[in-house]
């Protein structure tokens, strides 16, 4: 339990960095957030685990989170940071739901192949930080490309 524990402290530290690299840098935060999602498959495979036992938390992060920045996003440009945070809130309480239907099934489907996906502290931290940051990477490059202004999220100078 030590490991996992360092293994997840460590990430957390990392990505913390990361997250300020990213707003600093002021642009691309899509692609750098869907980036900054193989550290924690990089701390999976330090744990020694199959990236495939993972799955059905990568799915739960990123579409939890995938539609949690949608809605901060929405909040955020309409009513300013009380909106991102009421957004977010909010929609993650909804996305908790919608992406627990997707973990579940995925997880279902894998045991029905007779995949091993039973959860690990370790491997459910590490599959959940990177589906978190492939569906708000995902979602934040969408917007982008569809010139919609993530403006509301960068840092004001």
């Amino acid at each position: 339990m030590l490991k996992a524990i360092v293994i997840v402290v460590v990430l957390s530290f990392l990505l913390v960095g990361s997250a300020y690299g990213v707003l600093a840098i002021g642009r691309f935060h899509g692609p750098l957030i869907l980036a900054m999602a193989l550290l924690p498959l990089a701390g999976g495979k330090c744990a020694g685990l199959a990236l495939k036992r993972l799955l059905p938390d990568i799915i739960f992060g990123a579409v939890d989170t995938g539609l949690l920045t949608f809605a901060a996003l929405a909040g955020a440009a309409g009513f300013g940071v009380a909106g991102a945070i009421v957004g977010a809130v909010v929609g993650d309480a909804i996305t908790d739901a919608v992406a627990g239907f997707f973990e579940g099934g995925i997880a279902e489907w894998l045991r029905k192949h007779g995949i091993e996906e039973s959860r690990t502290a370790v491997g459910s931290a590490c599959g959940k930080m990177a589906g978190c940051l492939l569906g708000s990477g995902l979602a934040l490059t969408l917007c982008a490309l569809a010139g919609v202004s993530t403006s509301v999220i960068t840092r004001v100078a």
